[in-house]
């Protein structure tokens, strides 16, 4: 049986570059795909036809993502079908003769067919199993739905009210960005465990922002025809993020006080998590606030998975190729709540790589720190 690659499922993204099946391990070349966006990162293919002799993939255009071409430090995830995810190995460079350098990976899967992601996936049946489970504490609404027709869903522990703060968590405003998803559900899990934190404090949380791309299998990040989280303020670009100013305004009338948070993923090969204490464009002054919510968040992560850093201070883009206003930048100049983006490493700590765990429980780290922000 030959090599097959596919990407027909939610999420898929990778194309067939080469394919070298010759006396050995397969050599399979592909190439992430940008799909709509000006830049590539996310890829998740599965490889069919292996009967047990695993493969070598090799990363054919490293320089057209965001981070640049160094892969060296990159450990993406792989399972055999239906399996667990696993981590694999450290990149390995592949000099090319016209100068380039593409990035290999060896994978060894006793078995027919096995699946490789830059990062571990989070579709919509992974949510879908989550709501399920963290019924009856958190119930599911719809706020809108996208430019391709998708629902936009929000698990939400009840109706604000007066006499409690509030916490509104927002994540996969890039598609591809899936770490925020596992931050977001260990921040869920954590509620739902502790009666007292879903009770004194309204939690709401929006899974998925831009549910086209997640389900398309693009990076999402400056797609056509926005962005979708510069597309905030009162040059509303996209019918997801008017879904989405519509319900904080919504949570904000009705609450003593309110924390957005919304959940990202910085470039391929940071192996930091932090929260940037300005925007990349040019006028966004320090953000204070920020700065002191990271500290909190910071102090409250184990130390094993803790970042050497807690905010970081992004310096202005080189061109004004950043349009329109940021959910976090909106909320705190337009509304005037605190308001936070959370960057969280695709590798991990610069000591470990992440586990699904490890990011879960950086998320019940986060919602402690949440807990006690908008309780003060």
């Amino acid at each position: 049986m030959a090599i097959r690659l596919s990407t027909d499922f939610d999420g898929g993204n990778g194309l067939l570059l080469n394919l070298d099946e010759g006396t050995g391990r397969p050599v399979v070349r592909f190439a992430a795909q940008p799909k709509n966006c000006p830049e590539a990162m996310w890829f998740h293919f599965r490889l069919d036809g292996l009967a047990g002799r695993g493969a070598t993939v090799v990363l054919g255009n490293p320089e057209q993502t965001l981070g640049g071409g160094n892969w060296s430090g990159n450990r993406p995830v792989l399972r055999a079908t239906d399996g667990a995810w696993r981590r694999t190995g450290q990149a390995r460079a592949v000099p090319q003769p016209d100068g380039r350098t593409e990035y290999a990976w060896d994978l060894d899967a006793d078995c027919n067919s096995l699946e490789f992601a830059h990062c571990f996936p989070y579709q919509l049946a992974d949510w879908r199993a989550l709501r399920d489970e963290l019924s009856p504490t958190f119930r599911t609404g719809e706020i809108g739905v996208t430019l391709g027709d998708h629902r936009m869903a929000r698990a939400y522990t009840g109706p604000a009210e007066a006499d409690k703060p509030a916490v509104y968590l927002t994540a996969r405003h890039h598609a591809g960005e899936t770490p925020g998803s596992w931050v977001l559900e260990g921040v869920l899990r954590r509620v739902a465990a502790d009666a007292d934190l879903a009770k004194s404090i309204t939690w709401w949380a929006v899974p998925f922002v831009d549910v086209d791309d997640v389900v398309g299998g693009s990076y999402g990040k400056d797609p056509w025809p926005h962005d979708t989280n510069r597309g905030y303020g009162r040059m509303q670009r996209r019918v997801e993020a008017k879904a989405i100013m519509a319900d904080v305004v919504r949570i904000k009338r009705a609450s003593r006080n309110i924390l957005l948070l919304d959940l990202h993923a910085p470039s391929h090969h940071e192996q930091e998590n932090y929260i940037p204490l300005r925007g990349w464009d040019f006028e966004t002054p320090i953000d204070e606030t920020a700065r002191a919510f990271a500290e909190v968040y910071h102090t409250r992560i184990p130390e094993e998975i803790r970042s050497p850093i807690a905010h970081k201070t992004p310096k202005p883009a080189g061109e004004a190729r950043i349009l329109g206003m940021s959910s976090v930048r909106w909320g705190r100049e337009m509304l005037g709540i605190d308001a936070a983006t959370l960057e969280t490493s695709y590798q991990g700590n610069g000591k470990v790589y992440y586990t699904i765990d490890d990011y879960r429980r950086l998320g019940s780290a986060l919602a402690e720190a949440a807990a006690q922000w908008v309780r003060r």
